[in-house]
């Protein structure tokens, strides 16, 4: 019950607080949210003002916003044509940055993603094929072996904390879509959790 009541208090606070207007239906794409992050990051370091205010109001007015042509030269760069884009944007996105704010301990790897690893065994099939090399000299063979033994460990590593990644992206978007049209990728929620990352250490 106490699970389905933050859940419910989340969506409220998402529909009363990000921006409505024009674009309310908008889909957005992978570019979007690349857009988002990129222009989120730069708000967040220099211009929190902005972001404080696209999170209270429903509506934006461009004589609220302080530095307005620095704000728009941001959003366009971004590919935001106007600060009511960008606001839909943040309002059908925000379910997933607050689910990932709600669940710090939770453990997850922004940097590692969920990506194909499959290039590490492709490197472990070339030392293999050195190691097979009848020319090879006894130190060059140890030293081939070194190698494989170094990326072993790495891919075990890569391979337990990538798995941690796609439970996370589970929790992240089974949470958050009960509040919004919107499902993201597992690159888009990792990226979303790299930049929550971000906004928690300024």
């Amino acid at each position: 019950m106490h699970f389905k009541r933050t859940i419910l208090a989340v969506c409220v606070s998402s529909t009363l607080l990000a921006c409505g207007g024009k674009y309310a239906d908008i889909q957005i794409d992978s570019e979007d949210v690349k857009g988002f992050v990129n222009a989120y990051n730069v708000f967040n370091a220099n211009h929190q003002d902005f972001l404080t205010y696209i999170n209270s109001v429903d509506k934006p007015d461009s004589t609220q916003i302080g530095k307005y042509h620095d704000i728009m030269y941001i959003l366009n760069v971004q590919g935001f044509p106007d600060v009511e884009y960008f606001c839909a944007v943040n309002k059908k996105l925000k379910p997933y940055l607050d689910v990932i704010k709600e669940n710090p301990d939770i453990e997850r790897y922004p940097g590692i993603g969920t990506a194909d690893l499959s290039f590490i065994e492709e490197g472990e099939k070339q030392y293999r094929k050195f190691l097979e090399d009848s020319t090879l000299s006894a130190k060059d063979k140890e030293f081939f072996r070194q190698q494989m033994a170094q990326i072993e460990t790495t891919k075990v590593d890569l391979f337990d904390k990538q798995e941690k990644n796609r439970i996370w992206v589970q929790i992240v978007r089974s949470k958050a879509t009960k509040c919004t049209d919107v499902v993201l990728t597992d690159l888009e929620i990792m990226q979303l959790t790299a930049l929550t990352g971000e906004i928690e250490r300024l």
